[in-house]
């Protein structure tokens, strides 16, 4: 009997509760509340096609490392294990595959390139990593240049340079990615030499460390990682010049500290924004900083372990995602470092991965490359996903009632959105309505805007009452005289009638 309450009591939640996944979604969808639970919510992302050598009619993409979006569309693949750049147009069909190029006459191939970045103009640069050169290519493929190894007095004669990803500014400095070097990014001019290692993290010591450093062992020494710079695995860089990396190097302890205090300190962060000095200037003003997943040890939403973020891809409105390579899992923030949504996972349906290494985006559209699978799985969004993208959108232009309708859509497919209370909460608060503002900071656990708020309404109130509230005071400080005038006379006079001491 009690077994048969239990079932209906569930069959009636799951009847009033909001659908938690697209019909054709292979994989859980959630959020994280202000306590780190992962709440169900409706598909942003849902797979739509897989691209790969068959589709494409080429011989089978081996070993793929890296792909990107030129500016006509075009998507740029690097097809690692076989020696080449393939390019596929809009329409998810063959280009052409760049095998080569002619440099001074002679035939110039590629040797394990890794990594890829397409300038504005259409001009292509190739990691091309087992060559340890940079190759400059023209639109067409045509040859311009190749840079080789850094030369600087600070860079060792024995350094083994395999540059694996790179980005290219407005300037066309270069910023490159190398395997094994943790002194930061690799910057060179626009004539291709060495500037400076740029973004390199903060060391930062405290007493005790610095303390047992000294009396520690060399052994021991080694095994200090916290010592270490932190060696980036991936950069993409926004339209103002702001560069994102990446990195998985970040140990578990150090996940687990910035979560559990809600960190800021770029010290624990796998992915950083670095201005033209170097300098982490991120916002992590959400719940939890941007780690990936903060509750990884609930059963049906993640597996056990911390994510570990291998690539990065930010929009022009600055809402940037991150990949986790471990989950398979693409986490996508706003710029203040609020989580929107999670899509992707692990295993071997539409939509899953087994080893994820590169994402970008086309129009709408985000693409995943799949190292192990050699394919890669285009995403369409749903109406859920463009509602919230919209509402982040229109708030970072100062549309701030439209954004506002469209937050208040979110909340007709997931009632549990609190970022969608927290941006209605945003709008009111821009219009001067603290007191709904305060309402729906509440609701989305908003706490310090909650408290700005109330703080700004509480002014507005004594600002609307002040007459009154100056009258009242006068009353009061009148009538306290008064009073005391009072209470004097009949003292004195019960005094007089000898019946108060004197």
């Amino acid at each position: 009997m009690r077994a048969r309450k239990i079932l209906a009591i569930a069959f009636i939640f799951i009847l009033l509760c909001p659908a938690a996944a697209h019909a054709d979604d292979p994989y859980s969808n959630y959020n994280y509340d202000f306590w780190g639970t992962p709440i169900p919510a409706p598909a942003a992302y849902v797979p739509s096609r897989i691209i790969d050598g068959t589709s494409l009619g080429i011989e089978s993409f081996s070993k793929p490392s890296d792909l990107f979006t030129g500016p006509d569309n075009r998507l740029y693949v690097a097809d690692s294990g076989n020696n080449r750049i393939v390019v596929i147009n809009e329409n998810w069909k063959l280009d052409r595959i760049i095998d080569g190029f002619d440099k001074n006459g002679v035939r110039d191939t590629f040797r394990n390139p890794q990594g890829l970045f397409i300038t504005p103009e259409g001009e292509i640069y190739v990691a091309d990593t087992d060559n340890s050169r940079i190759v400059h290519l023209d639109p067409d493929g045509k040859f311009i240049r190749e840079i080789g190894p850094p030369v600087a007095d600070i860079i060792p004669a024995d350094f083994k340079y395999y540059p694996t990803a790179l980005v290219v500014d407005k300037a066309n400095r270069i910023y490159i990615v190398a395997h094994g070097v943790n002194q930061g990014l690799i910057e060179l001019d626009n004539n291709g030499d060495f500037v400076v290692y740029t973004g390199a993290s903060k060391v930062k010591f405290n007493l005790a460390d610095y303390t047992w450093k000294l009396i520690a062992t060399d052994e021991q020494r080694e095994r200090m990682v916290l010592f270490v710079p932190t060696e980036y695995n991936n950069i993409d860089i926004d339209i103002d010049g702001f560069l994102y990396v990446t990195t998985g190097t970040i140990a578990l302890e150090d996940i687990d500290y910035a979560i559990r205090t809600r960190s800021k300190d770029d010290r624990y962060a796998p992915i950083r924004k670095l201005n033209p000095t170097g300098t982490d200037v991120l916002r992590r003003n959400g719940y939890f900083p941007p780690v990936g997943d903060v509750s990884f040890r609930s059963r049906g939403y993640a597996e056990a372990g911390h994510s570990q973020f291998y690539d990065v891809c930010v929009e022009d409105s600055g809402i940037y995602s991150v990949l986790d390579k471990k989950k398979g899992r693409i986490f996508t923030y706003d710029t203040d470092g609020n989580l929107l949504y999670v899509f992707g996972g692990i295993g071997n349906r539409l939509g899953n991965f087994r080893d994820p290494v590169a994402l970008d985006i086309i129009n709408d559209q985000f693409v995943v490359l799949d190292f192990n699978m050699a394919q890669i799985t285009v995403f369409e969004p749903t109406e859920y996903g463009r509602l919230v993208k919209e509402a982040v959108e229109l708030h970072l232009s100062g549309k701030y009632d439209e954004s506002a309708a469209k937050w208040e859509q979110v909340l007709r497919y997931n009632a549990n959105c609190e970022l969608a209370y927290i941006g209605m909460g945003k709008a009111y608060l821009r219009k001067d309505d603290f007191r709904n503002a305060m309402k729906y900071f509440k609701l989305g656990n908003k706490r310090d805007y909650y408290s700005k708020a109330f703080d700004l309404y509480r002014q507005e109130v004594i600002g609307d009452n002040f007459g009154w509230i100056v009258a009242g005071l006068v009353v009061l400080f009148v009538g306290s005289r008064a009073l005391k005038r009072i209470r004097a006379r009949k003292k004195a006079v019960l005094k007089a009638m000898g019946k108060v001491e004197a």
